[in-house]
């Protein structure tokens, strides 16, 4: 926190609230020019010293406390959703994940080649990255649904039949209506571009969760095997460092309604199973 922003919280805070009433206030209640001007100074001394009294750092502290435990609530609520709205099949499967990363997060905390803080990095990256195998479960149900809606061969054939149409109206007769079928024509080529895109994005979201259940196994692998802790770190965190990549695509795809930008420490703080 920066100097103004602590000024700023500061002025928000109860303990401004008492130095103004204990300050100013008694020396306003007096109607006296000496107590006021005393006041006054001691208001002003208020604002020098209190913002880094211990006092007011146990407020901010208690402040940022509730503030997360909102944010995270807030959190918990939207995962939830997009968690249940999942086929029972497809939260089987973020089950299965989620169970193998919560068993290798615990194999790091008793692995004695790893300190409590690569722990801590380690465990977060996985944590993310079962936040990020949610999003591409829940993207590639959406694009599976609008998939099923749109036949590419009838868009084709309607594309086809229209333009055949159109083509056989005379230049300079039936204006409106020409008009009225170039448009709708419009509208199927956007459609049928739609569904070979969503076709394409399918292809991507299961190759990516592929992808992150596939590091979990080598983690664990590498976990098992004598390589030192240093060379597993780095292979989880330049992993990670791709699926970045992966979350600025979901956050780009319409087809993605779940919360964007949710900051790595909200992501790595929310427990991994949500069984009933």
């Amino acid at each position: 926190m920066t100097g103004v922003e602590k000024l700023k919280a500061f002025a928000k805070s109860p303990l401004h609230a008492w130095l103004g009433l204990l300050t100013l206030g008694a020396g306003l209640a007096t109607t006296s020019a000496i107590p006021i001007v005393i006041g006054a100074a001691l208001y002003a001394l208020g604002w020098v010293f209190l913002p880094d009294s211990p006092l007011f750092q146990r407020w901010l502290a208690a402040r940022k406390q509730g503030d997360d435990g909102a944010k995270l609530r807030e959190f918990l609520y939207q995962r939830r959703q997009i968690y249940d709205a999942l086929r029972s099949s497809t939260r089987a499967r973020y089950d299965q994940l989620a169970g193998e990363i919560e068993s290798l997060q615990g194999d790091f905390h008793r692995d004695p080649r790893m300190n409590a803080e690569i722990v801590r990095q380690r465990s977060e990256r996985l944590s993310n990255l079962a936040w990020t195998y949610l999003r591409l479960l829940h993207t590639g149900e959406m694009l599976d649904r609008f998939i099923e809606t749109e036949d590419p061969a009838e868009l084709e054939n309607k594309i086809a039949a229209m333009e055949k149409e159109i083509a056989g109206i005379a230049p300079g007769s039936k204006a409106g209506l020409a008009e009225s079928m170039q448009s709708r024509l419009t509208s199927l080529r956007s459609r049928l571009e739609k569904r070979r895109g969503a076709e394409e994005s399918r292809e991507l979201t299961v190759s990516e969760q592929e992808r992150i259940a596939e590091l979990v196994k080598l983690a664990r692998a590498d976990l098992l095997s004598n390589r030192d802790a240093g060379s597993l770190s780095h292979e989880i965190d330049g992993a990670a460092i791709q699926f970045d990549r992966t979350n600025d695509w979901l956050r780009g795809l319409e087809f993605d309604t779940s919360p964007a930008d949710v900051p790595e420490e909200l992501a790595a703080a929310a427990p991994l199973k949500m069984g009933n």
